[in-house]
């Protein structure tokens, strides 16, 4: 019956040093989630940061190109009008030129 005993004492002792080995493992394993899980989470926060500055660079970049093309607007109205103002002065010209032809 000693024998048996030991016998048995020696397989639980087995047994608990193979879920001792395994319990182990599976801790290691788990730091190295854990570890991925924090590398994941500060890529993440970079990803944040850098998509709040594109969205700051768009929005400063729609306002550039709004106030651009309102400067736009108001450049072509001066030019259109000094174009308007020359064809006025080149028709009196030309309506001058013909009046002395007709003489």
């Amino acid at each position: 019956m000693t024998e048996r005993i030991q016998h048995i004492m020696n397989e639980i002792r087995a047994k608990a040093l193979e879920i001792h080995n395994e319990l182990v493992h599976e801790r290691n394993k788990n730091q190295a989630l854990q570890a991925q899980i924090q590398e994941n989470e500060e890529r993440l926060q970079a990803a944040k940061q850098l998509e709040n500055q594109h969205l700051a660079a768009i929005d400063q970049l729609t306002l550039d190109l709004e106030v651009a093309k309102n400067q736009v607007v108001e450049v072509s109205v001066p030019q259109n009008g000094r174009n308007e103002e020359q064809i006025d002065e080149l028709v009196k010209e030309i309506e001058y030129c013909i009046g002395q032809l007709k003489k």
